[in-house]
């Protein structure tokens, strides 16, 4: 009898033909899995076993544009699953009302109210820098003003308050308030930098005010609102509409050189502002004058709310007007 052990066959004993493979053991079905079929990773696809359940799918939409943004434009960032604008227990990336704001129309009211929001903010601030501006104001235009300090020390002599009226009335003199006038204008424009400040960032800081961004188009400015102080006092009646229509044509002038612009831009592009809105210049003319009338009921101290609030109303508008964006009012 042949040997066959160790694999060896006698009908092939060099091993030529192929060996027959063993039947692979029948497969048995498993056990039943209660979240039905899973993904190629193991997960469920219905993990919470309902019917009527859903799993997430990105959403769909329009390809992001593809080049570097605009230096303006704000940041838009993907929603998580189940949400609609940010991920579950966050405020959404940008806010809807500010990423609205471009689009909506700029009105006197909407910037009255932006104003005094903003200005509730900060108000402690804008009181205290208020009161040092005032200050340097009416310090500057005593020492420029020679015969208006005379008459307050001789308030008391009839002859001696009449003698430095008279005195105020030269050209000389007028010439000299009218530098008194520009160097105020300096001062003002601190608070002016708060104003744009408040259009980008929830409250204003105290080193806010000191960013005087294009200081040469600011001393320009100062320079003209001097003359335009000067022609409106030398010039009765004539002198003093010239004043009223220039202040209002170069309304938004400061807003835009301390946002970056520069002076030949600042003003032609501040004119046609005005001018294309014209209501609304005039709306907040009127609102102004009428601060100022109502202040005098107060021996003047309206003027620390009435200042910086006419300032954050004409900050709101020449943002707006420029299709820039603002700090929402009730932003948090």
């Amino acid at each position: 009898m042949s040997d066959t052990s160790g694999g060896w066959n006698p009908q092939d004993p060099y091993g030529q033909q192929p060996r027959q493979q063993p039947s692979p053991p029948s497969q048995e079905p498993g056990p039943f899995d209660p979240y039905g079929p899973r993904d190629p990773y193991g997960r469920p696809a219905n993990p919470y076993g309902r019917p009527d359940y859903e799993p997430w799918r990105p959403p769909v939409g329009p390809p992001a544009p593809v080049g570097p943004p605009a230096p303006d434009a704000l940041p838009v960032y993907p929603a998580g699953p189940g949400t609609g604008d940010g991920w579950p227990g966050h405020a959404p990336a940008v806010p809807p009302e500010r990423a609205a704001q471009p689009h909506q129309p700029a009105t006197v009211g909407a910037a009255w109210r932006w104003a005094w929001a903003s200005f509730g903010r900060s108000w402690g601030r804008w009181v205290v820098l208020t009161l040092l501006v005032g200050g340097a104001q009416l310090a500057v235009g005593l020492v420029f003003s020679p015969s208006t300090l005379d008459a307050f020390r001789n308030a008391g002599d009839p002859a001696a308050v009449a003698a430095a009226q008279a005195a105020g009335q030269t050209v000389d003199a007028k010439a000299l308030a009218a530098t008194g006038t520009a160097i105020g204008f300096l001062f003002q424009a601190l608070l002016y930098a708060g104003a744009v400040a408040a259009t980008y960032r929830h409250q204003v800081a105290v080193r806010d005010y000191f960013v005087l961004r294009g200081f040469g188009g600011l001393l320009c400015y100062a320079l003209i609102a001097g003359a335009l102080g000067f022609v409106g006092t030398a010039v009765p009646m004539v002198g003093w509409l010239v004043q009223v229509v220039f202040v209002l044509l170069l309304l938004p002038v400061p807003y835009l050189l301390l946002d970056g612009a520069g002076l030949g831009a600042a003003f032609g592009r501040g004119i046609g502002l005005v001018l294309g809105h014209l209501p609304a210049a005039l709306g907040v003319y009127a609102i102004g004058a009428g601060l100022v009338v109502a202040s005098v009921v107060t021996c003047g101290l309206g003027l620390i709310v009435a200042v910086p609030v006419m300032l954050l109303l004409g900050a709101y508008l020449v943002q707006r007007w420029t299709d820039r964006p603002v700090y929402p009012a009730t932003e948090r």
